[in-house]
């Protein structure tokens, strides 16, 4: 009686969780504790990719269109993408994208991202590593700065060119090269050369398995709001509803 009314309340004698009931110790025996690895440790164990890095023109004309098309295009792009924020290109250096959006970057917000990742595994301005990582914690909670797992927002790294320019990038998805970061006013030109002067105005996939390639933050949202705005893409469906 006692054992039955123990077990209808929930209660396991002490024997049974020390031996295991069922498949409860099979269960237990599977789980192993990964070796704790610090940030300092993988960053400097990791290598990173040495290839070229995609740094787009800027592009006022091509792929048929003029000085004038172009500039529309960009305008009319930049306010899609902003909700309205920014009504003309113009207007991006005293625009700041909400600091929750990984995706969408100002060159100040770049420029801070880069001074936290080069001086995360060492702490500067008076604060060890760890201070100095329990500080910018929201950053690294978001992109998961350097990691063995590769993957969209990892493998975090920072490339330095020939002329001493930063980039912040992250590995490609199968983590053979550099992808870099775009800061906002650079988004349009590298849409703009990847879809109107190499793909010919193919659609959205061919665009972002292409973009996918070449850089970090360049999500279908973006992508979207490129082809909305392209004259050439909003002519030809016109044609067809009309056709």
């Amino acid at each position: 009686y006692e054992n039955a009314a123990q077990a209808l309340s929930g209660y396991t004698p002490l024997n049974s969780r020390v031996a295991g009931i069922g498949n409860s110790s099979n269960k237990r025996a599977k789980i192993e504790k990964m070796p704790r690895v610090s940030v300092a440790q993988l960053a400097e164990d990791a290598s990173y990719p040495t290839n070229t890095l995609y740094l787009p023109p800027r592009y006022t004309q091509g792929g048929s269109m003029d000085e004038g098309l172009v500039s529309n295009f960009r305008d009319s792009f930049y306010r899609q993408l902003t909700g309205g924020a920014v009504q003309s290109a113009a207007d991006l250096d005293g625009f700041v994208p909400p600091p929750t959006n990984a995706n969408l970057k100002s060159k100040a917000q770049l420029k801070e991202w880069i001074y936290i990742a080069e001086h995360w595994a060492t702490g500067v301005d008076g604060l060890d590593a760890g201070q100095f990582r329990a500080k910018h914690k929201t950053w690294y909670s978001r992109m998961k700065p350097v990691t063995y797992k590769l993957g969209r927002r990892t493998g975090i790294h920072i490339r330095e060119t020939d002329d001493g320019t930063k980039y912040l990038c992250r590995h490609s998805k199968d983590g053979s090269k550099s992808i870099i970061y775009l800061e906002i006013g650079q988004v349009f030109d590298a849409l703009f050369e990847m879809h109107v002067m190499e793909l010919g105005h193919r659609g959205r996939d061919a665009t972002k398995n292409l973009a996918d390639e070449r850089y970090a933050n360049l999500p279908d949202a973006q992508i979207r709001a490129f082809l909305d705005a392209c004259p050439a893409c909003a002519a030809r469906r016109t044609a067809r509803a009309f056709s």
